[in-house]
């Protein structure tokens, strides 16, 4: 199945980052676009079914300005928070923590599916891994990812093996 992995919006920054940091205007026409060409891609034969958010707030606001022409159901995967959002989590168990929602949404939907999951970008090793093969690993790279920009990976069950 097409996973469309979706950096959240262009964020107003916190002081310190928070879980609440709204998007910025420009967030918002940005999200504005990619609401349009995912509206296009789903009427050219891509059948997104869903879309998965974190629930941080930068990431549900995205989500629903994406979702405003396409009116698929959009839900809440707490999995697919930040890197240490959880107490105590390492590198490796953030990954393991995202592959899992990654695993559950898989199993979910046929091969022909598609979904969109907007999380933010430290989490987009997990995707890049999962899409490869690759297993959890201290060593991976923290890999920067523009503000709403997306990316479409072919996961299957068979990934996770």
């Amino acid at each position: 199945m097409k996973i469309i992995y979706v950096h959240h919006a262009m964020r107003e920054k916190g002081k310190p980052p928070s879980q609440l940091d709204d998007i910025t205007s420009l967030g918002e026409k940005d999200a504005g676009l990619y609401a349009e060409i995912f509206n296009l891609v789903k009427d050219n034969g891509i059948n997104i079914k869903a879309i998965y958010t974190s629930p941080f707030l930068r990431c549900k606001k995205t989500s629903e300005i994406i979702n405003s022409k396409m009116k698929v159901p959009i839900f809440e995967e707490d999995r697919f928070n930040e890197f240490g959002s959880e107490e105590g989590e390492s590198w490796v168990d953030l990954q393991k923590r995202v592959r899992l929602g990654i695993k559950d949404i898989v199993a979910k939907y046929n091969n022909e599916d598609a979904v969109i999951c907007v999380t933010s970008g430290v989490n987009v090793v997990s995707f890049i891994s999962l899409a490869y093969k690759l297993k959890p690993s201290e060593s991976a790279p923290f890999i920067g990812i523009v503000s709403c920009s997306p990316l479409i990976f072919e996961i299957t069950n068979e990934n996770f093996d």
